[in-house]
């Protein structure tokens, strides 16, 4: 892992926080990347339409941002921010096994409302444990390093995720996409506490 960020972000010291957290986020963009372009194409083989994705989108979206200022306050009292980004890895996780099995209009916005509940959950907790292991003076590169293998990874995904979904159809990509992120989940909750 040191290897492959060193040749990708060369002349850039990361330690070891900052490689665990771009490789776990950066898989996690990766799995969101095989599905979020073809989302509304989704909706409309589940039986929705393109204003009704826009809709479920906009749910999402909205319910994370005002949980996001509501948790944040919250988050600041967290001794252990660590565990708020496995727990939305893993509650992503239900949301992608939902997205497999999906039987209705009502179970797509459930599901975006728990997803945006996971994102105002992890969302500050990442950005605020990235921050705290930043260098001041590096802080650009350290940031900039994740925001360019994160764009990576999502066109990396988007290529690859159009290939599956027309091979094999969504199921396989949303079972995967859980394994994934319930993994990610586990492996940050398992990480020794001093780590992150």
């Amino acid at each position: 892992m040191k290897k492959i960020l060193g040749f990708i972000l060369p002349g850039t010291r990361l330690n070891r926080s900052l490689r665990i957290l771009i490789v776990t986020n950066s898989i996690m963009v990766f799995i969101l990347g095989l599905f979020a372009p073809f989302y509304a194409i989704f909706v409309e083989r589940i039986g929705g339409s393109i204003a009704f994705a826009g809709f479920s989108w906009g749910v999402l979206l909205i319910v994370a941002g005002t949980l996001i200022f509501l948790f944040s306050n919250w988050e600041l009292k967290v001794k252990e921010p660590e565990l708020l980004i496995a727990f939305g890895h893993i509650v992503r996780g239900v949301v992608f096994l939902s997205y497999a099995f999906m039987g209705s209009m009502t179970q797509l916005i459930v599901t975006q409302v728990l997803w945006g509940i996971a994102i105002a959950l992890s969302a500050p907790a990442f950005d605020s444990i990235y921050s705290a292991h930043t260098d001041k003076d590096g802080a650009i590169s350290e940031w900039g390093g994740w925001e360019g293998i994160a764009a990576i990874s999502a066109g990396s995904a988007a290529l690859i995720g159009g290939l599956i979904i027309e091979g094999f159809g969504y199921q396989p990509v949303f079972l995967s996409m859980t394994a994934i992120s319930v993994g990610l989940g586990i492996y940050i909750w398992r990480l020794p506490r001093e780590v992150l």
